[in-house]
């Protein structure tokens, strides 16, 4: 029996539809599996992306742990440096002070050598006859009677005059600290650190004067002289302890400063030192070394 065409039809449709559905099943068999390895990978990369966002919180936990240690490291840096400063300045401060003992002793003994004596009587004398002539009739100017005497005490007195004994040490340089706060706009506090001990302070009354109190009396002037320039002649000045060093403390915040108040506490420091024979004669260079505030603040360790 022949079937009708119509049954042969319908039935290449169904196989048609039987073949399309078969392909539809494997493309979207394949599309799920696509799916779940796409889903499997989003997994793995969303795992990737909570790990890398806690690594960066471990980083940037670590940067600002580095910040802190970085300002520890630094402020400790200051406090040594302080230290070696202070060392330094007192160093040679005993060291010139034994040269102009030394000094002293040898001009003490060349006072008294017989020669050395009998000119000083040879001056007084001379200076006694002058007294003796004032109002008389003859009278003779009185360099003219004392000065063969003082002649032949010319070198002791060059001598006594004489700048102190260089000594034979290598230049070094030290810092003296300066410091706004705060750093930026109109300042309200300025604060100098001298390499010198507390004790220049502490024990004026009695400590004997040094190369580190010279140093702290030129610093202390320059500062004062600086503040009637600026306009603040009656700021308030107090003198504190830095670990170990002389710290000047100046309050500006009921004065309006104008002016460029770094630069000329650094050329106040340099004016103070110019020209200073007694540094000269250690062999110091005095620097000013400005910091930022937080630097000095909270050093102590």
């Amino acid at each position: 029996m022949v079937a009708p065409s119509i049954v042969s039809v319908l039935d290449g449709i169904s196989d048609w539809r039987t073949s399309a559905a078969a392909e539809l099943d494997q493309a979207l068999a394949a599309i799920n599996e696509e799916e779940r390895a796409v889903r499997r990978r989003i997994e793995d990369a969303q795992r990737q992306f909570a790990a890398l966002g806690s690594i960066r919180r471990e980083q940037e936990e670590r940067l600002l742990e580095l910040e802190e240690e970085t300002l520890r490291r630094k402020r400790a840096g200051v406090r040594y440096a302080l230290e070696l400063d202070r060392a330094v300045l007192e160093e040679r401060a005993v060291a010139l002070r034994a040269a102009r003992e030394r000094h002293d002793a040898a001009l003490g003994a060349g006072l008294d050598a017989p020669e050395m004596a009998e000119a000083i009587n040879e001056y007084l004398d001379a200076r006694e006859r002058t007294a003796g002539l004032r109002g008389s009739l003859v009278s003779l100017p009185e360099e003219l009677l004392t000065e063969p005497a003082r002649a032949r005490l010319d070198p002791y007195l060059r001598a006594a005059a004489a700048a102190p004994p260089p000594l034979s040490a290598p230049w070094v340089g030290v810092g003296v600290v300066v410091s706004v706060d705060p750093p930026e706009g109109r300042p309200e506090a300025l604060l100098v650190v001298l390499p010198v001990p507390w004790a220049v302070y502490a024990d004026v009354v009695h400590r004997e004067e040094d190369l580190c109190t010279s140093l702290a009396y030129r610093m202390v002037a320059a500062l004062h002289v600086l503040l009637a320039e600026v306009g603040a002649p009656d700021a308030l000045v107090r003198f504190d302890d830095l670990q170990g060093s002389l710290a000047i403390q100046v309050w500006l915040g009921d004065t309006p400063v104008v002016v460029d108040l770094r630069e000329r506490v650094m050329e106040a420091v340099a004016g103070a030192v110019e020209g200073a024979a007694e540094l000269q004669a250690a062999a110091l260079e005095v620097y000013a070394v400005w910091l930022a505030p937080d630097l000095l603040v909270e050093a102590a360790p």
